[in-house]
């Protein structure tokens, strides 16, 4: 009979607890995946994606409280950054303990000498975890403060010239991930794994700083917010409402809609302010004839039921037809509103897209129908 082997324990895989964190600033819970804490893992990503939902639906849906969306905003960040910590303990607390070893057999300066020099090790991946943060940070961690600095500037100018001219956002993105693939060409001690593993961070920065630098931008060419700045809307809207408008190559206004748009440029207040938006009610569409008489808005001959104005008209203006390609727009308070009926017919071409909602202030929160 052949005596059995001894079952070897399994050898436990050496995970790095700033490596987690650094996969977990991409999204909350896969810090947690790679320590092979998989429900909790998990739990992480759906807490996520369900808050950003729920605030994206609050904040730019009619019926969304914008309030209760920046609440949920405040408490993504909470989770993302409790995340952050969950992530580097689920690996510190299961990372095996080992013991210093000194040797008696060496003199004490030389002992003394050796465990300074041990405490002085840096951490690669929390370098790596430091240029996610600022470019440049990672390297002065490590002490290579020149190259940190270039960094530093690098990102810092950058940044400054993105706010004016938006498409360096992706010089920005490129600079983080290469401040933090060269924290990794220049620390002194890696291993084989870690190559692979730096190359697919490098590239998940690239991704995830260009979303996070265009994603707005994409979010804007649908959804723009404009400030009401005159009574010429009461009692609809009021000085001082911000309203989200939807913009799209497919719109058609329909009677009653509101609409922001540039005026024609004859009709603009100054000249020299190029950039004026107003913001009016649509009311007769192309091949419609308007008459405004005694008040009242007629329609093809149709008398226009307005519950939305704050007085009627006191002028008289049409019958006039609406010239194809172009609308015929007023504000709701008829008699302190420059529109349509002083400076003619709005073209299509003007019109930014469709208000529908008031998101703040937190009083005057409502969809706009």
């Amino acid at each position: 009979m052949k005596p059995s082997k001894l079952k070897q324990p399994a050898k436990r895989e050496n995970k790095e607890p700033w490596l987690a964190v650094n996969l977990s600033l991409f999204f909350p819970g896969i810090g947690q995946l790679y320590a092979g804490k998989l429900l909790k893992g998990i739990i992480f990503i759906v807490i996520q994606v369900t808050l950003i939902l729920i605030a994206a639906w609050s904040i730019f849906s009619p019926t969304g409280n914008t309030v209760a969306g920046i609440s949920f905003l405040a408490f993504m960040v909470v989770i993302y950054i409790l995340n952050l910590f969950d992530a580097h303990n689920s690996i510190k607390k299961n990372k095996p303990q080992k013991a210093n070893k000194v040797s008696v057999k060496q003199s004490p300066t030389y002992s003394s000498f050796t465990l300074h020099r041990s405490s002085a090790i840096k951490d690669l991946w929390f370098a790596v975890f430091l240029s996610q943060i600022l470019p440049g940070i990672g390297h002065l961690y490590i002490e290579k403060i020149f190259l940190g600095g270039i960094f530093l500037i690098s990102i810092i100018i950058f940044s400054n010239l993105s706010v004016f001219f938006w498409p360096l956002r992706a010089v920005t993105a490129i600079i983080s991930a290469t401040a933090c693939y060269h924290v990794y060409l220049v620390y002194p001690k890696k291993s084989r794994k870690s190559r692979q593993l730096i190359k697919q961070v490098v590239i998940a920065i690239i991704i995830f700083k260009l979303t996070a630098a265009f994603l707005p931008i994409l979010i804007e060419q649908q959804v723009e917010k404009f400030t009401i700045p005159s009574n010429s809307m009461l009692p609809t809207l009021q000085p001082g409402d911000k309203i989200f408008v939807h913009q799209s190559n497919n719109y058609s206004p329909e009677q009653g809609d509101l609409i922001v748009f540039n005026p024609p440029q004859e009709n603009r207040y100054s000249e020299a302010n190029k950039n004026e938006f107003f913001v009016k009610r649509v009311i007769g569409k192309p091949g419609e004839t308007v008459q405004i008489s005694n008040g009242v808005v007629y329609i093809n001959n149709q008398p226009l039921k307005e519950d939305y104005i704050a007085e009627s008209a006191a002028y008289q203006w049409g019958p006039v037809a609406v010239p194809a390609g172009n609308y015929l727009v007023l504000g709701d308070n008829r008699n302190d509103s420059f529109d349509s009926h002083a400076w003619g017919f709005l073209p299509a071409a003007n019109i930014i897209g469709k208000v529908y909602k008031i998101y703040w202030p937190p009083a005057r929160i409502q969809p706009l129908n």
